[in-house]
Formats: structure tokens, sequence, C-alpha cells
């Protein structure tokens, strides 16, 4: 059984705020308790973890992997997932306008604030007592470089969010808060930087299995070299994460940093990379550990987010609360050869349920990539199955797409990771100057359900035209609205434009 470490200390959690205005505030709710909790290394390992477990896991069961599911897939040509009933994710891939009080855009905001609040915190301490706390210098540094990195990766969701977000790397009063606007872009992206850059020369280049899921150095590098690679994507006309900007080779760079490291290997077969945990698994680049069947809570449930009731049932799990389908978009189901492993792996196409709420028979596809019933625990919320932020296929992929902006490396190494995809899903490898639009393409079906593809279709440059083309394929109900630039975007939330009247601006086309 994996150790999880990631476990928020009691004591910690009386620093949890209630509401998305009061994370935003960074006021803590007992000065005193945070005070004289900060007293041994092992308080601060607590706080570190606790940092970990927002970032990561939320302040609930919902975490990182559901927003990406949420947000990033549900959002994509991916998926045609207008509801029947009224969901939690109506509105999302119809593009409403009224979606700033939408429950996984609030979320979105608030746990990622919470995250900020309690890195931020973090670091304050490690200044303020580490060299009188900590015996061993090293400790502290790299306790210091995983805040700076759990910092960085936060405001770098925020940013692929909402665009300009408010930049706040101290912890403040609620009155010092209200006075800190949205910032621009730019800037918050030079605060992602320098942490990232200061995070890696300090953080570990693997951890034993004991700390498995402790970013590396590695996986640091992972995130700088996506960050690079939006900041240089095209900017469509807004205030958003992309900025126009030239960066691929340093993207390159540090992506080529984890291939030569030689800690990581393309796998010749898929399953496997889905199925092996820990560091066995040589996928494992930035990975978010679950675990099942213990006392103290620590499973997931990102997998139901995309499930659907009666495959659940045919694979004879409980019910899970996927009582909607989110069906496939019938133009991706095309994308793939009858004999693609991948598909054959990660969609279920037919299924059928012996008895029950659930009998019979269906052929309503959907993604069951991540749905493993061996490691399944004690309901819904305590499945084992770990989450791949950012896995070794991703990061050659990446590459590819960086020398295809003249980052660096050749195109008969884009063609070669190309072919290599390509066998390993059964197909013939027969790739040969491949060009972005192919390698997004076989990106799109490489790692569906893996919460990449909104983010592939905007550094892609064509999001509007991709999604405006997918919406009149699919859409024959009318219930999508046109999709425009302004819809790369999500709201900032409504209850953060309430808080403070006047501090903040909603972004364009939104309620």
């Amino acid at each position: 059984m994996k150790k999880y470490i990631f476990i928020a200390a009691g004591a910690l959690l009386l620093f949890a705020q209630s509401s998305c205005t009061e994370e935003l505030t960074q006021l803590p709710l007992s000065q005193g308790t945070i005070e004289n909790f900060y007293s041994t290394p092992g308080d601060f390992a607590q706080a570190r973890n606790a940092a970990y477990s927002v970032a990561f896991h939320g302040t609930t069961v919902y975490g990182y992997a559901n927003r990406l599911m949420n947000l990033s897939e549900t959002r994509s040509d991916n998926l045609m997932a207008t509801t029947q009933a009224s969901r939690d994710w109506e509105g999302i891939n119809s593009f409403y306008t009224s979606i700033s009080s939408n429950t996984y855009v609030k979320e979105a905001y608030m746990t990622n604030y919470n995250a900020i609040y309690k890195a931020n915190q973090l670091l304050e301490k490690i200044a303020e007592k580490g060299d009188a706390i900590f015996v061993n210098p090293a400790e502290k540094t790299a306790m210091a470089a995983e805040a700076r990195f759990l910092r960085a990766f936060c405001y770098f969701d925020l940013v692929r969010w909402f665009g300009r977000v408010p930049l706040i790397d101290r912890t403040m009063t609620a009155a010092e808060a209200a006075k800190v606007p949205r910032t621009a872009v730019a800037d918050i992206y030079k605060l992602i930087i320098s942490d990232l850059e200061l995070a890696i020369p300090d953080l570990a280049p693997s951890y034993d299995t004991a700390n498995f899921g402790r970013v590396t150095k590695y996986g640091a590098k992972a995130i700088l070299g996506l960050v690079y690679m939006t900041r240089s994507s095209p900017t469509y006309g807004i205030d958003g994460a992309t900025l126009g900007l030239s960066e691929w080779d340093k993207a390159y760079k540090e992506l080529n940093d984890i291939k030569l490291s030689g800690l990581y290997a393309f796998g010749t077969e898929y399953d496997p990379i889905f199925k092996t945990e820990g560091n066995a698994n040589k996928e494992n680049v930035l990975v978010i550990p679950y675990t099942q069947n213990i006392s103290t809570p620590v499973g997931g449930n990102f997998m139901v987010e995309l499930g659907y009731e009666p495959y659940f049932a045919s694979v004879n799990l409980s019910a899970q609360g996927a009582l909607e389908a989110r069906p496939i978009s019938n133009g991706f189901m095309t994308k793939f050869a009858a004999t693609d492993k991948r598909k054959i792996f990660g969609i279920a196409t037919s299924y059928t349920v012996a008895t029950g709420t659930y009998k019979g028979s269906y052929t309503l596809p959907v993604f069951k990539k991540y749905i493993d019933a061996t490691r399944y625990g004690n309901g819904r919320e305590d499945w084992g199955v770990d989450f791949m932020i950012t896995r070794y296929t991703d990061v050659l992929m990446l590459m590819a797409e960086c020398t295809l902006h003249g980052g660096g490396g050749s195109q008969a190494e884009v063609d070669d990771i190309v072919n290599k995809v390509r066998t390993r899903a059964g197909l013939t490898a027969n790739a040969a100057n491949i060009t972005l639009d192919q390698l997004f393409d076989e990106r799109r079906k490489e790692f569906f359900a893996e919460g990449t593809r909104w983010f592939d279709l905007i550094r892609s440059g064509n999001a509007v035209t991709i999604m405006n083309a997918w919406k009149a394929a699919e859409d024959t109900e009318n219930k999508i609205r046109t999709i425009d630039n302004n819809s790369l975007l999500y709201p900032i939330p409504l209850s953060e434009i309430l808080a403070v009247p006047g501090l903040y601006d909603q972004n364009l086309g939104y309620d």
C-alpha cells in the first residue's frame, strides 16, 4: 500500500477559511494557534503537507484532478456534455455566460487561494523561525522550495482559468487584501517563474516510496516548461494566460532536462501506465497519490466526474452519483481506429448490467480510463487511483510541439515520438513530417480524460474555430452558445465581484 504523506494536521485545519472571500483575505482564524504551532520540524512538515493537501486534493474530496475533469475535459470538444437535468456542470460545455456562481468555477478560485495562503504562511515562518528550528539547513531549504513550487502551481492554475487575478505573495489582513486589484498576467508570471526557478535547484531529483508524491525538481521543470509554452501561445486578444511570446526554446530546455535525467521511460504498453503505481511507474513525472481503505480517508473520486452509473454497475461497483452521462462527442469517437488500444482500454462502448436498478445493455460510450475496480475502497469517495498531472509521454510530446515552433530538436525526433505513440497504441508507425495540427490530433487520442484537451486547444491558436466546428457538428438541438474569444476564460466568481464593490472587473462576455 502506498504511504500517503499529504494529510493536513488537525491544528492546520483551524486555519481553513469558510468562503471564497475569506480565503482571499489571507486572514487566519486563530493567530495564537498559528504562532504556537510552528515550534518543531514536525510542525513545519505538517504545515507543508497541509499546503500539498489543499493544492492537490482540495478542501474536500474534490481536488485538482476533479477540477480538470470538469473545467477542461468537460469544456472541450471531447464531450457533448449538455445536461438533461440540473447538474453542477450545467453551462460549462454549453458556454453559458451566467456561470459566475457555478460551483466548479468558484472552487477553482477558492481552493487555489486557500493553498496559496498556506504556502505564503509556510514561507514566512521558515524565514522567521527556520534557522532556529531546523538542525539540517538542507531540510529547511527543501521545504521552502516545495512551498514555492505549490504557490507557483496554484497561480499558474488560476491564470489559465481566469487570466488576471489578485497577486498575493504574503499573508494579509482582510483590510489589506480588500485593496489588491486584479493583477496583470505578466506580473503574475514573474512570481510563477521566479518561484519555480528558485525552487528547482533545491528540490530532490527523486523520492523513496515513503515520500512518493512530493514534487521533484523534474516535476517542477515540467510545470515551468508548460508555463513557457503557455506564455508563447497566441493571445486571442484577451487578458488570458497566453501572451504570444516566443519562449519555445526555454520550454524545450526544461522538458529536455527531464528526458536527459534518465529517471523516466516510455513504456511499450498503454494499459500499465494507468495500472502501475508509485516509483514503479516510469511515466510518473508529477503525480497526485490517492490511497483507499485506510482509517484516515485519503481516497479520491475524480473518475466519478466523467463516469456513468450503469457502467459502474456493470463492473459491480456501488452507486457513484454519476446519474447522468457526459456523452463522448461523435466526432471524437470517429478519430480512433477499431484496433486502437487507447480506445479499447479507455472507452467503454458497450456494457451490460445483469441485475438491479440499471439492468440492461448500454451502447452509450463513456470514459473508463481511470476506473479500476481493484483500487476501489469504502465508497465513491475512496478510490486509490493515482492521478498523473504530467506523465513522461506528455513531456516528449510537448517537446515535439516546441520543436515544431522552432524551439529545438528536429523533425525526425517529432516523427519518432509520434511513431512510438502510435506503435504502442497498436497502429502503423507511419508518421512523416508531422505538423502541429497532426500532433494535437495525436495528443487528443493519447490524453483524453486526463484533463489536457482544453489547454491544448488554447495553445493550438485554433480553439475558437475548432470549438465552433464541434458545435456545428454535434449540437443538433442548438443548446450551446457560439464560442468566441471571451469564452476561453472563466468568469471571476460572483462572490468575489460583490465582496468589495468596484475592486474587480468581470471577464468580458460574462453576466
